[in-house]
């Protein structure tokens, strides 16, 4: 690979890390516009995006992440008791349980609660013996962490899925096993019905 082919393998990687700010679907969408527009900024001679536009696309990104997300409390429901989001919110459940953090952020989310729940009585009772408690059982978190984000990543997302939204899984959900037959599905559902996209890209997801 001559000098010139790394340096644009290295800008457009690096415009696509900028990119991740944004939401999944807003990536399948319009990623591609964005990338180009960052490598035209750049120039030919650019080893990696320009660290000013990088920025303005994670602030615009993350901008938009937070604009999407759902309130506190439908979200403490929905990441705790897997509890349905209102309509507004479905892509953004959609996109979280695409995601291949799943896992870890669902993971993150109970320890956090925990947490809190954890220091409430502490304070409550004044009794700061119930951390210290908390804080022994370390290695029972450290299993349950393991378990989420490693062994089982997508246990609880197709969980939620079927419950939430649909009862067909689609292949990112499924264990390595069977995504070759959710593959197959795909091309089926496309050659049957015409649809263009894949089937579980809901609402432009």
């Amino acid at each position: 690979m001559s000098d010139v082919d790394r340096r644009a393998s290295r800008r457009e990687l690096s415009a696509r890390l900028w990119l991740r700010a944004y939401p999944r679907r807003w990536r399948y969408a319009y990623g591609e516009d964005l990338v180009g527009t960052l490598l035209d900024l750049a120039g030919p001679d650019a080893r990696v995006v320009r660290l000013r536009d990088g920025l303005s696309v994670l602030r615009a990104g993350w901008s938009l992440r937070l604009r999407e997300h759902p309130p506190l409390v439908p979200w403490l429901r929905y990441r705790v008791f897997e509890s349905d989001l209102p309509g507004q919110y479905r892509v953004w459940m959609i996109d979280d349980l695409l995601g291949r953090l799943h896992g870890a952020r669902w993971y993150a989310g109970y320890m956090v609660i925990l947490a809190l729940i954890f220091s409430i009585i502490s304070l409550v009772s004044r009794d700061t013996q119930v951390v210290l408690s908390a804080l022994s059982a370390w290695p029972a978190y450290l299993v349950l962490g393991v378990v989420s984000t490693v062994a089982w990543p997508r246990a609880k997302a197709r969980q939620v899925w079927r419950k939430h939204v649909s009862g067909w899984v689609p292949p990112e959900l499924r264990p390595r096993a069977e995504r070759a037959a959710a593959v197959q599905e795909l091309v089926e559902f496309r050659a049957a019905t015409g649809y263009v996209s894949a089937p579980h890209r809901l609402h432009g997801t």
